[in-house]
Protein backbone atom coordinates (compact mmCIF):
# COMPACT_ATOMS: atom_id res chain seq x y z
CA UNK A 1 0.00 0.00 0.00
CA UNK A 2 1.48 3.70 -0.68
CA UNK A 3 0.83 6.19 1.45
CA UNK A 4 0.26 10.16 0.19
CA UNK A 5 -0.42 13.48 0.64
CA UNK A 6 -1.56 16.01 -1.77
CA UNK A 7 -2.34 19.62 -0.66
CA UNK A 8 -3.11 22.51 -3.07
CA UNK A 9 -5.09 23.29 -6.80
CA UNK A 10 -6.63 20.35 -8.48
CA UNK A 11 -3.50 20.87 -10.86
CA UNK A 12 -1.18 20.67 -8.05
CA UNK A 13 -2.56 17.77 -6.29
CA UNK A 14 -2.43 15.85 -9.32
CA UNK A 15 1.36 17.11 -9.72
CA UNK A 16 2.54 16.37 -6.16
CA UNK A 17 0.64 12.58 -7.04
CA UNK A 18 2.54 11.69 -10.37
CA UNK A 19 5.73 13.31 -8.66
CA UNK A 20 5.60 10.39 -5.43
CA UNK A 21 4.57 7.29 -7.05
CA UNK A 22 5.52 7.90 -10.58
CA UNK A 23 6.91 4.06 -11.37
CA UNK A 24 3.49 2.81 -9.36
CA UNK A 25 1.32 4.89 -11.46
CA UNK A 26 2.60 3.78 -14.45
CA UNK A 27 2.27 0.15 -14.19
CA UNK A 28 -1.04 1.12 -12.73
CA UNK A 29 -2.14 2.53 -16.54
CA UNK A 30 -0.86 -0.82 -17.94
CA UNK A 31 -3.55 -2.89 -15.49
CA UNK A 32 -6.34 -0.08 -16.04
CA UNK A 33 -5.58 1.03 -19.56
CA UNK A 34 -7.93 0.02 -22.77
CA UNK A 35 -6.27 -2.93 -24.32
CA UNK A 36 -6.44 -1.60 -27.75
CA UNK A 37 -4.40 1.33 -28.83
CA UNK A 38 -5.53 5.00 -28.15
CA UNK A 39 -5.48 5.92 -31.53
CA UNK A 40 -7.88 3.31 -32.91
CA UNK A 41 -11.31 5.38 -33.91
CA UNK A 42 -13.16 3.42 -31.31
CA UNK A 43 -11.20 4.98 -28.34
CA UNK A 44 -10.52 8.21 -29.70
CA UNK A 45 -14.27 8.31 -29.89
CA UNK A 46 -14.58 7.80 -26.40
CA UNK A 47 -11.03 10.07 -24.94
CA UNK A 48 -13.82 12.96 -26.73
CA UNK A 49 -16.55 12.51 -25.21
CA UNK A 50 -14.85 11.82 -21.26
CA UNK A 51 -13.09 14.88 -22.27
CA UNK A 52 -16.34 16.92 -23.32
CA UNK A 53 -18.19 16.22 -20.71
CA UNK A 54 -15.71 16.63 -17.60
CA UNK A 55 -14.71 20.14 -19.29
CA UNK A 56 -18.29 20.72 -19.33
CA UNK A 57 -19.26 20.15 -15.52
CA UNK A 58 -15.81 18.49 -13.79
CA UNK A 59 -12.98 20.84 -15.42
CA UNK A 60 -11.10 20.35 -12.62
CA UNK A 61 -10.44 16.73 -12.79
CA UNK A 62 -9.08 17.38 -16.33
CA UNK A 63 -6.55 19.81 -14.53
CA UNK A 64 -6.09 17.03 -11.96
CA UNK A 65 -5.38 14.52 -14.25
CA UNK A 66 -3.53 16.97 -15.76
CA UNK A 67 -1.11 17.21 -12.95
CA UNK A 68 -0.41 13.78 -12.69
CA UNK A 69 0.34 13.07 -16.24
CA UNK A 70 2.97 15.58 -16.05
CA UNK A 71 4.42 14.36 -12.36
CA UNK A 72 4.63 10.64 -13.82
CA UNK A 73 5.22 11.42 -17.49
CA UNK A 74 2.57 10.00 -18.84
CA UNK A 75 0.05 12.19 -21.30
CA UNK A 76 -3.96 13.63 -20.51
CA UNK A 77 -4.93 10.60 -22.92
CA UNK A 78 -3.32 8.03 -20.93
CA UNK A 79 -4.12 9.03 -17.12
CA UNK A 80 -8.02 9.99 -18.68
CA UNK A 81 -8.22 6.47 -20.01
CA UNK A 82 -7.32 4.42 -17.02
CA UNK A 83 -9.53 6.61 -14.86
CA UNK A 84 -12.49 6.20 -16.78
CA UNK A 85 -12.36 2.45 -17.12
CA UNK A 86 -15.99 2.46 -16.40
CA UNK A 87 -16.52 3.99 -19.57
CA UNK A 88 -13.67 1.93 -21.97
CA UNK A 89 -15.90 -1.15 -20.21
CA UNK A 90 -16.00 -2.78 -24.14
CA UNK A 91 -12.38 -2.38 -24.56
CA UNK A 92 -10.92 -2.33 -21.24
CA UNK A 93 -9.53 -4.56 -18.55
CA UNK A 94 -11.78 -6.40 -16.57
CA UNK A 95 -13.23 -4.10 -13.50
CA UNK A 96 -13.02 -4.57 -10.03
CA UNK A 97 -15.93 -5.54 -7.78
CA UNK A 98 -16.80 -5.15 -4.62
CA UNK A 99 -19.14 -6.20 -1.45
CA UNK A 100 -20.60 -3.25 0.56
CA UNK A 101 -21.64 -3.61 4.93
CA UNK A 102 -22.99 -0.98 6.74
CA UNK A 103 -23.81 -1.54 10.94
CA UNK A 104 -26.32 1.74 11.92
CA UNK A 105 -24.26 1.43 15.13
CA UNK A 106 -21.09 0.06 16.76
CA UNK A 107 -18.94 0.72 19.59
CA UNK A 108 -17.84 3.95 17.07
CA UNK A 109 -20.47 4.59 15.75
CA UNK A 110 -22.16 3.85 12.17
CA UNK A 111 -19.71 1.68 10.43
CA UNK A 112 -18.83 1.16 7.15
CA UNK A 113 -16.90 -1.72 5.34
CA UNK A 114 -16.13 -3.03 1.97
CA UNK A 115 -13.60 -5.10 -0.25
CA UNK A 116 -11.66 -4.10 -2.93
CA UNK A 117 -12.02 -6.73 -5.25
CA UNK A 118 -9.33 -6.51 -8.61
CA UNK A 119 -8.46 -8.76 -11.29
CA UNK A 120 -4.35 -7.80 -11.94
CA UNK A 121 -2.24 -10.19 -10.23
CA UNK A 122 -0.13 -7.01 -9.81
CA UNK A 123 -2.46 -4.86 -7.85
CA UNK A 124 0.34 -4.55 -4.74
CA UNK A 125 2.03 -2.87 -6.85
CA UNK A 126 -0.04 0.37 -6.88
CA UNK A 127 -3.01 0.23 -4.36
CA UNK A 128 -2.74 3.75 -2.61
CA UNK A 129 -4.09 5.30 0.23
CA UNK A 130 -4.08 9.55 0.32
CA UNK A 131 -4.88 11.92 2.12
CA UNK A 132 -6.35 14.89 -0.46
CA UNK A 133 -6.44 18.80 1.11
CA UNK A 134 -8.19 20.58 -1.52
CA UNK A 135 -8.07 24.65 -2.21
CA UNK A 136 -11.93 23.97 -2.62
CA UNK A 137 -13.98 21.61 -1.04
CA UNK A 138 -13.08 19.37 2.00
CA UNK A 139 -10.58 17.59 2.53
CA UNK A 140 -10.72 13.71 2.92
CA UNK A 141 -8.89 10.69 3.33
CA UNK A 142 -9.33 7.80 0.89
CA UNK A 143 -8.73 4.41 -0.75
CA UNK A 144 -7.88 3.97 -4.16
CA UNK A 145 -5.25 2.75 -6.86
CA UNK A 146 -2.52 4.77 -8.42
CA UNK A 147 -2.98 7.28 -10.49
CA UNK A 148 -6.36 7.01 -10.33
CA UNK A 149 -8.92 9.70 -9.13
CA UNK A 150 -11.49 7.15 -8.00
CA UNK A 151 -11.63 5.91 -4.47
CA UNK A 152 -13.13 3.02 -3.39
CA UNK A 153 -13.94 4.24 0.19
CA UNK A 154 -13.39 7.47 2.29
CA UNK A 155 -14.01 9.88 4.72
CA UNK A 156 -13.49 13.48 4.57
CA UNK A 157 -13.28 16.24 7.37
CA UNK A 158 -17.42 17.21 7.61
CA UNK A 159 -17.82 13.33 8.70
CA UNK A 160 -19.46 12.23 5.87
CA UNK A 161 -18.04 8.45 4.80
CA UNK A 162 -18.62 6.51 1.73
CA UNK A 163 -17.97 3.03 0.05
CA UNK A 164 -18.41 2.10 -4.02
CA UNK A 165 -18.91 -0.88 -5.31
CA UNK A 166 -20.03 -1.07 -9.29
CA UNK A 167 -23.35 -2.07 -11.12
CA UNK A 168 -23.58 -3.32 -14.61
CA UNK A 169 -25.60 -0.76 -16.36
CA UNK A 170 -25.55 0.19 -19.66
CA UNK A 171 -26.81 3.82 -21.49
CA UNK A 172 -25.67 7.17 -22.63
CA UNK A 173 -27.54 10.01 -21.42
CA UNK A 174 -27.47 13.47 -22.67
CA UNK A 175 -25.15 15.33 -20.80
CA UNK A 176 -23.88 12.44 -18.14
CA UNK A 177 -20.45 12.06 -16.87
CA UNK A 178 -17.63 9.35 -16.33
CA UNK A 179 -17.97 7.72 -13.12
CA UNK A 180 -15.23 9.21 -11.79
CA UNK A 181 -16.38 12.62 -11.16
CA UNK A 182 -19.02 11.09 -9.13
CA UNK A 183 -17.92 8.68 -6.84
CA UNK A 184 -14.96 10.90 -5.20
CA UNK A 185 -16.93 14.01 -5.75
CA UNK A 186 -19.36 13.58 -3.15
CA UNK A 187 -16.10 13.41 -0.48
CA UNK A 188 -14.50 16.65 -1.94
CA UNK A 189 -18.33 18.79 -1.73
CA UNK A 190 -20.69 16.80 0.01
CA UNK A 191 -21.33 17.90 4.18
CA UNK A 192 -23.22 14.58 5.12
CA UNK A 193 -25.53 12.15 3.96
CA UNK A 194 -28.37 14.16 3.09
CA UNK A 195 -25.93 16.66 1.17
CA UNK A 196 -24.83 13.72 -0.81
CA UNK A 197 -28.02 12.36 -1.92
CA UNK A 198 -29.16 15.57 -3.34
CA UNK A 199 -25.81 16.37 -5.32
CA UNK A 200 -26.03 12.90 -7.01
CA UNK A 201 -29.26 13.96 -8.27
CA UNK A 202 -28.18 16.56 -9.82
CA UNK A 203 -25.54 14.50 -12.08
CA UNK A 204 -26.23 11.66 -14.53
CA UNK A 205 -23.76 8.84 -15.05
CA UNK A 206 -22.19 7.75 -18.63
CA UNK A 207 -22.67 3.97 -18.96
CA UNK A 208 -21.55 2.00 -15.86
CA UNK A 209 -23.50 2.08 -13.23
CA UNK A 210 -22.72 2.22 -9.36
CA UNK A 211 -23.61 2.10 -5.43
CA UNK A 212 -22.79 4.44 -3.04
CA UNK A 213 -23.12 3.45 0.90
CA UNK A 214 -22.83 6.40 2.63
CA UNK A 215 -22.97 7.06 6.23
CA UNK A 216 -22.27 10.58 8.42
CA UNK A 217 -20.95 12.07 12.14
CA UNK A 218 -25.27 12.41 12.85
CA UNK A 219 -25.09 8.25 12.30
CA UNK A 220 -26.99 8.61 8.88
CA UNK A 221 -26.63 5.33 6.98
CA UNK A 222 -28.13 4.80 3.36
CA UNK A 223 -27.42 3.74 0.18
CA UNK A 224 -27.92 5.21 -3.58
CA UNK A 225 -27.85 3.29 -6.32
CA UNK A 226 -26.44 5.26 -9.77
CA UNK A 227 -27.57 4.55 -13.26
CA UNK A 228 -27.94 5.82 -16.70
CA UNK A 229 -30.79 7.03 -16.48
CA UNK A 230 -32.06 6.05 -12.87
CA UNK A 231 -31.13 6.63 -9.08
CA UNK A 232 -32.53 4.97 -6.01
CA UNK A 233 -31.99 5.93 -2.32
CA UNK A 234 -32.64 3.52 0.24
CA UNK A 235 -32.21 4.31 3.97
CA UNK A 236 -32.18 0.60 6.19
CA UNK A 237 -35.54 -0.28 7.91
CA UNK A 238 -33.24 -3.01 9.65
CA UNK A 239 -29.38 -1.92 11.68
CA UNK A 240 -27.90 -3.08 8.77
CA UNK A 241 -26.96 -2.72 4.59
CA UNK A 242 -25.31 -4.70 2.63
CA UNK A 243 -24.63 -4.20 -1.45
CA UNK A 244 -22.37 -5.83 -3.46
CA UNK A 245 -23.03 -5.86 -7.98
CA UNK A 246 -26.29 -6.03 -8.84
CA UNK A 247 -29.23 -3.68 -8.71
CA UNK A 248 -31.47 -4.03 -5.82
CA UNK A 249 -34.29 -1.41 -6.75
CA UNK A 250 -36.54 -1.70 -9.19
CA UNK A 251 -36.18 1.26 -11.10
CA UNK A 252 -32.34 1.08 -11.92
CA UNK A 253 -32.40 -3.28 -12.30
CA UNK A 254 -34.24 -2.00 -15.67
CA UNK A 255 -30.86 -0.90 -17.04
CA UNK A 256 -28.65 -3.56 -15.80
CA UNK A 257 -26.82 -6.03 -18.35
CA UNK A 258 -28.06 -9.64 -18.73
CA UNK A 259 -25.78 -12.29 -18.03
CA UNK A 260 -24.87 -13.08 -21.85
CA UNK A 261 -24.19 -9.22 -21.96
CA UNK A 262 -21.69 -9.32 -19.18
CA UNK A 263 -20.10 -12.42 -20.43
CA UNK A 264 -19.56 -10.09 -23.95
CA UNK A 265 -17.53 -7.41 -21.82
CA UNK A 266 -15.58 -10.27 -20.08
CA UNK A 267 -17.39 -10.89 -17.36
CA UNK A 268 -19.10 -14.18 -17.37
CA UNK A 269 -19.88 -14.59 -14.38
CA UNK A 270 -20.62 -10.73 -12.91
CA UNK A 271 -24.34 -11.69 -11.72
CA UNK A 272 -23.82 -14.92 -9.91
CA UNK A 273 -20.67 -14.02 -8.20
CA UNK A 274 -22.72 -10.61 -6.99
CA UNK A 275 -25.33 -12.52 -6.07
CA UNK A 276 -23.32 -15.70 -4.03
CA UNK A 277 -21.48 -12.80 -2.04
CA UNK A 278 -24.69 -11.22 -1.18
CA UNK A 279 -26.25 -14.05 -0.56
CA UNK A 280 -23.38 -15.12 2.13
CA UNK A 281 -23.72 -11.93 3.51
CA UNK A 282 -27.09 -12.28 4.36
CA UNK A 283 -26.25 -15.21 6.18
CA UNK A 284 -23.28 -13.56 7.89
CA UNK A 285 -24.39 -9.93 8.66
CA UNK A 286 -27.52 -10.09 10.75
CA UNK A 287 -26.78 -12.18 13.15
CA UNK A 288 -23.06 -10.79 13.95
CA UNK A 289 -22.33 -8.43 16.66
CA UNK A 290 -22.23 -4.85 15.83
CA UNK A 291 -18.73 -3.92 16.43
CA UNK A 292 -15.26 -3.05 14.67
CA UNK A 293 -13.90 -6.85 15.28
CA UNK A 294 -17.04 -8.45 13.55
CA UNK A 295 -16.76 -6.05 10.23
CA UNK A 296 -13.24 -7.29 10.49
CA UNK A 297 -13.86 -10.84 10.48
CA UNK A 298 -16.98 -10.21 7.93
CA UNK A 299 -14.29 -8.37 5.37
CA UNK A 300 -11.88 -11.57 5.82
CA UNK A 301 -15.00 -14.28 5.32
CA UNK A 302 -13.44 -17.26 3.27
CA UNK A 303 -16.80 -19.03 2.49
CA UNK A 304 -16.46 -21.78 0.15
CA UNK A 305 -19.75 -20.10 -2.01
CA UNK A 306 -19.97 -16.86 -1.83
CA UNK A 307 -16.28 -15.66 -0.08
CA UNK A 308 -16.21 -12.28 0.87
CA UNK A 309 -12.78 -12.34 0.21
CA UNK A 310 -12.02 -13.39 -2.94
CA UNK A 311 -8.63 -15.57 -4.08
CA UNK A 312 -8.85 -15.46 -7.76
CA UNK A 313 -12.15 -18.38 -7.32
CA UNK A 314 -14.15 -16.21 -8.94
CA UNK A 315 -12.79 -15.71 -13.43
CA UNK A 316 -9.65 -14.15 -11.28
CA UNK A 317 -11.33 -11.98 -9.24
CA UNK A 318 -9.11 -10.91 -6.00
CA UNK A 319 -9.50 -9.01 -2.81
CA UNK A 320 -6.50 -6.64 -2.60
CA UNK A 321 -7.54 -4.79 0.75
CA UNK A 322 -10.47 -3.74 2.77
CA UNK A 323 -11.72 -0.70 4.50
CA UNK A 324 -13.76 0.44 7.23
CA UNK A 325 -15.02 3.81 7.91
CA UNK A 326 -16.13 4.95 11.42
CA UNK A 327 -17.45 8.70 10.87
CA UNK A 328 -18.55 9.89 14.00
CA UNK A 329 -15.35 8.64 15.62
CA UNK A 330 -13.48 9.81 12.52
CA UNK A 331 -11.20 6.78 12.29
CA UNK A 332 -10.68 4.46 9.07
CA UNK A 333 -8.64 1.24 9.00
CA UNK A 334 -7.19 0.13 5.81
CA UNK A 335 -6.14 -3.48 5.50
CA UNK A 336 -2.51 -3.57 4.05
CA UNK A 337 -3.54 -6.29 1.31
CA UNK A 338 -5.70 -9.41 0.80
CA UNK A 339 -7.82 -9.15 4.44
CA UNK A 340 -7.31 -12.71 5.78
CA UNK A 341 -3.66 -12.57 5.93
CA UNK A 342 -3.47 -8.22 6.80
CA UNK A 343 -3.14 -6.18 10.06
CA UNK A 344 -5.77 -3.11 9.58
CA UNK A 345 -4.34 0.12 10.14
CA UNK A 346 -5.98 3.09 11.27
CA UNK A 347 -6.50 6.30 9.98
CA UNK A 348 -7.67 9.81 11.50
CA UNK A 349 -9.10 12.84 9.94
Amino acid sequence: MIYIQCKGSAYEIGKQHGELCPEAIRTSYKAWAPKNDLNTPEIRREIKLAKKRLDQYFPELLEEMQGVADGASLSLDQILCMNTEFEFISTAHLLPSCSNIGFKASEYGVLLGKTADWYPDNSHEFTMAQNFIPSDGYEFYHFGSAGALWSEGGLNKSGLAMVLNGLPTTGSPTNSVPTVALTRGVLQWCRDVKDAVAWLEKYDVLNWGFNLTLADKTGALCYVEVAPGQQAVFYPTKDYLIHTNHCLEKNVQETQLAPDETALIGYPDLLSNSRARYDNLMELVPGSPRSLESMMAILRNRSTVGAISQAGESHGLKTVYAVIVAPEAGILWGSEGFPPESLFQSHTI
